[in-house]
């Protein structure tokens, strides 16, 4: 099992409320974002120059993070952040202009546990996302040149032969996953129409429907003939 990920330090939040609406919000103007606040409760402590330890400590304050409902994340050396919980606890921590400090508390390290991976990617997942990029990029899709594509754009598979490539080609035909016409192969959309051949009261439907005016999009396909 992968080895868990530590995304951030240790780092303080604090809950800030508006001490008012200011009247630029009012008139539609964006709130401060977090980086504004944040350097707002920077240069309101470290300006307590009679109070060089607090001073200090917030000089070398970074900005952590910035959270809905006004939450700023700060970080900085352990004896820095210890300087900044006992200002709180005696009243002396400073808040951003504008806002007051609701609460202060310890955020603990943020840890990422990686999720494993498969050491091959499935052939067709691959062959998929190359004939979608193909199609996106308005590039003609024959068994020729997707090969030339899983080449150069996939250079970490082992690349199939012909015969493989054919049989898999055919296996997504089959799950109506792609579909092929004399333009070449394209993958299957929810707008993509199919025509087959296995129910004859739809045939017959579909046979008797061919007065009406088809929307441009579709596309009809014949899933029974070959690649």
């Amino acid at each position: 099992m992968a080895r868990p990920v530590q995304l951030a330090p240790e780092s303080l939040a604090l809950v800030l409320s508006r001490l008012e609406a200011p009247a630029a919000a009012a008139g539609g103007a964006e709130e401060p974002g977090g980086h504004a606040v944040f350097r707002a409760f920077r240069r309101a402590n470290a300006r307590c120059f009679w109070d060089a330890r607090l001073a200090r400590a917030a000089s070398r304050l970074a900005f952590q993070g910035w959270l809905r409902r006004a939450v700023l994340l700060v970080r900085a050396p352990a004896a820095c952040l210890q300087v900044l919980r006992a200002a709180w606890a005696r009243r002396a921590l400073r808040p951003p202009r504008g806002f007051r400090i609701r609460a202060l508390g310890d955020v603990f390290p943020v840890q990422m546990n990686p999720i494993a991976q498969a050491q091959f990617v499935p052939l067709a997942e691959v062959l998929c996302c190359a004939i979608s990029d193909m199609n996106a990029a308005e590039i003609v899709v024959t068994q020729e040149s997707l090969l030339e594509h899983l080449m150069k754009h996939y250079p970490g598979i082992a690349i199939p032969s012909q015969d493989i490539l054919y049989t898999a080609l055919g296996t997504l035909i089959k799950e109506r996953k792609i579909y092929h016409t004399g333009e070449g192969y394209f993958i299957v959309t929810p707008q993509t129409y199919f025509i087959t051949n296995t129910n004859p009261q739809e045939h017959k439907r579909a046979r008797s429907d061919e007065s009406r005016e088809i929307p441009a999009f579709l596309t009809y396909l014949d899933t029974e003939s070959g690649i």
